[in-house]
């Protein structure tokens, strides 16, 4: 199996499962209300919707980078804000944009020639492979804390 079909199975299954860890964030986020997501059950930690947009924050970066742009994120601007009140029609969009940049990103990880995937990342101080690995930690990091908060809310 190449390098490619290896990292986008894992990015799909740590997004969509079964992972071999737990549920995948997906199915973490499922049956989450708009109003659940916005809520903040311990004082010092983010929305399960703040976890979501950050996800896709991170997302937008390994994109730009996977489309040959330099990938930069300012600080904060890896936390967008959300909606001040809950919107289910914003909640699910949220959900899906996420859903489709995941895609995105396993279509373009199946078209990289296996060289690129070991160089290092243009401006950067670490590979491809690595980055790509590493956001299937990320998202795997964060599922934990959206199946921590989704029972606390």
């Amino acid at each position: 199996m190449s390098e490619a079909t290896t990292i986008s199975a894992i990015l799909k299954s740590t997004e969509h499962g079964p992972a071999w860890h737990g549920p995948s964030v997906l199915e973490v986020l499922g049956g989450v209300s708009a109003e659940q997501a916005l809520k903040h059950p311990l004082e010092e930690c983010h929305s399960i919707w703040e976890i979501v947009l950050h996800l896709s924050a991170w997302h937008e970066f390994v994109l730009d980078i996977l489309g040959g742009e330099a990938g930069s994120l300012e600080v904060g601007d890896d936390w967008p804000a959300t909606p001040a009140e809950p919107d289910a029609e914003a909640w699910e969009t949220s959900k899906r944009h996420f859903e489709g940049q995941g895609q995105e990103i396993r279509e373009l990880i199946m078209h990289l020639d296996e060289d690129r995937i070991h160089k290092t990342v243009p401006g950067k101080d670490f590979s491809m492979k690595v980055m790509l690995h590493g956001l299937a930690e990320h998202t795997t990091y964060h599922t934990g804390q959206i199946a921590l908060l989704k029972k606390l809310v």
